[in-house]
């Protein structure tokens, strides 16, 4: 079992959470930030150690103008997690080792700026024993750890990630939605779709086996992991190019979908790197 090395994912949001909470991310409400908000009377902020000299020596009526700065606050960090069958695929890597090693790592970049960390799971149902409220944890990573590497997906499919929606908070939340995304369009679309409250990021868990490393000759057994039948194929070039062909169609239909709800999707096509979520990030900043 592989472990992420408490590595940490800089992630960011565009919009201001509305919380109380001291945190990491510019907040909506003014407080002991370090960005400067404005200068106001000191009667309308009674804080003198931010007195502005300069405001002040201009002012005609003598008042004394202080700084007045904006509270940087914490935000809830979710894992939305399809745990159903097709997430046991073991290919050049294990999708659920992959899934395990990017939650504990959201786990733990939570904790590290100071902000609540809740994780929600599901195939065709929830799944409690996986689910974590969201608080500040600094063990929830191991706990995750524990919990994900005991368990078996085997789910018929991931449409419980609709009741799961009804499990994150009321307010705005940044949600991961982790999936290989072998869904039907309109499973794809609706689940998005109940999402929108949310600031959703799409981690597209793909095997290089299921692509790029079709060979051009050879007999494959082609296994459904949830309905569970399976069927041999005589692999050549044409048949190769043509599946190839399939799974090009697939990810543009999913990055049309995305698009139409105004999200743009993470893909993991090898051995998950904290560094490129983090360029994610700096590339959507």
């Amino acid at each position: 079992m592989t472990h992420p090395g408490f590595a940490t994912v800089d992630y960011r949001v565009q919009w201001k959470p509305g919380g109380v909470l001291p945190g990491s991310h510019r907040g909506a409400h003014a407080g002991s930030g370090h960005e400067l908000r404005a200068l106001v009377p000191l009667n309308d902020h009674p804080d003198p150690r931010r007195l502005d000299l300069r405001a002040t020596l201009r002012d005609p009526y003598q008042r004394l103008w202080v700084r007045d700065f904006k509270q940087n606050t914490a935000l809830k960090v979710y894992v939305l997690a399809d745990v159903s069958a097709s997430m046991a695929f073991n290919g050049r890597y294990d999708k659920f080792e992959q899934m395990r090693r990017i939650t504990m790592t959201l786990a733990h970049s939570a904790w590290r700026s100071g902000d609540r960390f809740g994780m929600v799971a599901a195939d065709e149902q929830l799944r409690p024993e996986l689910s974590l409220p969201a608080r500040i944890n600094k063990g929830a990573a191991q706990w995750l750890d524990r919990r994900m590497s005991a368990f078996e997906p085997r789910g018929r499919s991931a449409l419980g990630l609709l009741q799961a929606v009804s499990q994150l908070p009321a307010k705005r939340a940044l949600v991961f939605l982790i999936s290989d995304f072998c869904w039907p369009e309109s499973d794809t679309r609706r689940i998005l779709r109940a999402l929108t409250h949310h600031d959703v990021v799409p981690v597209v868990l793909w095997d290089p086996a299921e692509d790029r490393d079709i060979p051009r000759w050879g007999i494959a057994r082609l296994r459904d992991s949830e309905t569970g039948r399976s069927r041999y194929l005589w692999l050549r070039p044409k048949l190769r190019d043509k599946l190839r062909a399939v799974y090009q169609t697939r990810r543009d239909e999913l990055l049309r979908l995305c698009h139409e709800a105004g999200r743009r999707p993470f893909f993991v096509l090898d051995e998950f790197d904290p560094a490129l979520l983090t360029r994610y990030f700096m590339g959507a900043a």
